[in-house]
């Protein structure tokens, strides 16, 4: 076995010198397996999709000559319905999709379930998904409490550690977005933070109303406001009004408004 090895060696090696002295050169082409999946018979269509082979010869015929730019990414029932002209065979297909439409979405959310039932006996309450570490976490306020959770830490240790410094209205720039919290009864305090805020020029407020019965109340909080002293007026179109966003403050003690965020450049620089 050994002299043929070296005898093999050899031979390949002389024929690499040969090559690179300009000695003629023979390519070969090398064969790779790998899974294909073929046409499926119109006939196997039919019977999958519970479609008539007319049917299935319909679809793929307009599909290679249209459907393909356009509906490629469609089952061939809703394709059927959609090119049908026919109203009664249009509602055939219809009733068809919508009970076929059914039964994924029930197949799909028991498998969610099975696996969600499955994740707590294999791992208890640990998240699949820990969002705390992305880079987009750290611009929110309740940041530093995720992390804590995810470590396993107290949430009042690790929320002196993060937080961070106050801000003081003069240290406000153009450019800068507060995120106001309010509510229907905080009276003077919300108004008078609002006013304090636009002071500084350059300066927009994201105003949030929580516990108000609709939009149209929060708006006529903010008609109030602007009738209350002159030159509200041009400072209000800094305001922008928005509905109670939890997620905007989360981790923030909301027991007594207003509650601020400065937001610079997007991220959050202090609670005001």
């Amino acid at each position: 076995m050994t002299a043929v090895r070296f005898t093999a060696l050899m031979l390949a090696g002389a024929a690499a010198l040969a090559s690179l002295s300009g000695g003629a050169q023979t390519l070969t082409t090398t064969a790779i397996d790998h899974t294909t999946f073929g046409t499926a018979t119109d006939q196997a269509m039919a019977d999958h999709w519970g479609l008539k082979t007319a049917e299935v010869v319909k679809y793929k015929t307009y599909m290679a000559l249209e459907g393909k730019y356009f509906y490629a990414h469609l089952d061939s029932v809703m394709v059927l319905g959609l090119i049908e002209t026919d109203p009664q065979q249009r509602a055939r297909y219809a009733e068809k999709y919508l009970l076929d439409e059914r039964r994924r979405v029930e197949e799909q959310t028991s498998f969610a379930k099975l696996v969600a039932a499955t994740q707590l006996q294999r791992f208890g309450p640990q998240p699949v998904f820990d969002f705390s570490i992305l880079p987009q976490a750290r611009n929110t306020p309740g940041y530093g409490e995720a992390r804590a959770a995810r470590r396993g830490a107290t949430r009042t240790t690790v929320a002196t550690a993060l937080a961070p410094p106050l801000v003081t209205p003069a240290a406000l720039q153009a450019g800068d977005t507060v995120d106001l919290l309010i509510g229907p009864d905080c009276g003077t305090p919300c108004e008078d933070q609002l006013a304090q805020i636009l002071e500084s020029a350059g300066v927009k407020v994201l105003l949030y109303g929580r516990d108000f019965p609709d939009a149209a109340a929060l708006a006529a909080w903010l008609a109030r406001w602007k009738a209350a002293a002159p030159g509200r007026v041009d400072a209000a179109l800094r305001i922008l009004p928005r509905r109670f966003d939890p997620v905007v403050f989360h981790g923030m003690n909301l027991s007594t408004l207003p509650v601020a965020l400065l937001r610079r450049n997007g991220v959050v620089v202090s609670p005001r």
